[in-house]
């Protein structure tokens, strides 16, 4: 109930950033080009560059322990929970400075890992025996991890002008504004923090409820290319399904149906 509740805690973010829409802001709307750019001090990279990928991969961490290590699973959790709040923190002390002005942290994401942190020690305290996921059960969640990590590491890298995507159908109208929010999605790693919830919760029918929803990034631009009748530049309808995630739902559904290990936790 507790890992639950704290791997929960440390997704929210991610799906309050796709929720709750951000600013944005225009280059030569704020900067004069007789300026210089703005840019964040060595300082403020450093803190905020940490604080982002931990934030990020702190879902995966949290689901691996408890895959991995059940027993430590309070500890080390909560070590963990508690340096991405301390990275947090600082991004609120240290601001970065970028084109559109100052940034800060944000409290309410604090509050997130702070919860966290709190269901971590929770759980330590918990004495119900629970049974430990058996090997067939970790390795197959664990592999759905990586790829979904994998997935959110290649939608955030930044790519050259001469790089190709790969073939993809130009939607309009809601059928694009559901793709681009899907995307953003990706981004921010929320399918990583599914992938997390179903790996904690795994096995079972609701690690495999997990396990479908891995299929909305995977199916819906072929479904939204068929159903809006949008031209593609793809040799086929079958290229735009992202297999990546077909194999990960299928690795989910794998480790959840698989038999839970009798021995207790």
């Amino acid at each position: 109930m507790f890992r639950l509740l704290a791997v929960s805690a440390a997704v929210t973010p991610a799906v309050l950033s796709v929720l709750i829409p951000g600013e944005s802001c225009g280059y030569f709307a704020y900067t004069p080009l007789s300026e210089a750019l703005p840019r964040p001090s060595a300082l403020a990279t450093v803190v905020w560059t940490l604080g982002g990928w931990s934030a990020e991969l702190l879902p995966v961490a949290l689901a691996l322990l408890a895959l991995w290590l059940p027993r430590r699973f309070a500890v080390l959790g909560a070590s963990a929970s508690a340096a991405v709040l301390v990275l947090g923190a600082l991004t609120i002390v240290i601001p970065y400075t970028t084109l559109c002005g100052s940034q800060r942290g944000e409290w309410p994401v604090l509050l997130c890992y702070a919860a966290a942190l709190t269901a971590c020690l929770l759980d330590r305290a918990d004495r119900r025996p629970r049974r430990p996921a058996r090997r067939a059960n970790a390795a197959a969640w664990t592999a759905v991890l990586f790829i979904a990590a994998g997935r959110d590491l290649a939608a955030t890298m930044p790519l050259s002008s001469t790089e190709v995507l790969g073939c993809h159908a130009p939607l309009e109208d809601t059928w694009a504004l559901v793709q681009m929010h899907l995307f953003t999605a990706e981004a921010v790693g929320v399918w990583v923090g599914v992938a997390a919830i179903g790996a904690v919760l795994a096995p079972g029918p609701a690690a495999l409820s997990a396990a479908v929803v891995l299929l909305v990034p995977a199916l819906y631009e072929p479904v939204a290319q068929l159903a809006s009748s949008a031209p593609h530049d793809c040799s086929g309808s079958l290229e735009l399904i992202g297999w990546s995630y077909v194999g990960a739902a299928a690795l989910g559904a794998v480790g959840s149906l698989a038999p839970r290990s009798r021995a207790a936790a």
